[in-house]
């Protein structure tokens, strides 16, 4: 049950980041009441603590470094009050690794993603400070919520294959 409303969840969610760039506070907020709810309900609340800790965790430094949106953050908080820690870290590693390879395969990104990381040591090297670049000219302006939806199919798809 979990699983098809874990899917539904980031298919609007990468639906809507797509499309809009941004995924709805109604959307991420609403599902991780929801899942803390359910894991209450059924005696699981602590799983539901640290899949919501965990993802905050994870995503709080790409947050900061404007790497990230405030929506992802809520996103896999909402994947952790329904999942936990055990679902939420590996969802989280595969989806930069999807983010990743899209970087690596789609060489229109690379002159920003050049021009910025020379930025970014400019301003180390001279003043000692993280020049972070705006979100119109970040080189990694993609919606990290079809990464996660990404990882979360191909994470069901393994295990299915595995189980078979």
């Amino acid at each position: 049950m979990t699983t098809v409303l874990l899917g539904s969840l980031l298919t609007i969610a990468a639906w809507c980041d797509w499309r809009h760039r941004k995924i709805p506070n109604a959307l991420t907020s609403s599902a991780i009441m929801l899942g803390c709810c359910y894991q209450w309900y059924t005696g699981t609340f602590w799983t539901s603590l640290s899949g919501v800790m965990g993802a905050f965790l994870l995503t709080a430094i790409p947050v900061a470094c404007k790497g990230m949106g405030m929506g992802d953050l809520k996103l896999l908080m909402a994947v952790g009050a329904w999942s936990g820690w055990t679902e939420v870290y590996p969802l989280f590693l595969h989806s930069m690794v999807l983010c990743v390879l899209f970087v690596l395969l789609y060489p229109r990104s690379w002159p920003r993603l050049g021009k910025n990381l020379f930025v970014m040591a400019a301003g180390w090297t001279a003043h000692r400070q993280l020049w972070l670049p705006g979100v119109e000219k970040t080189a990694f302006a993609f919606p990290y919520a079809v990464f996660l939806l990404g990882a979360f199919l191909l994470r069901h798809l393994l295990h299915k294959v595995g189980a078979a």
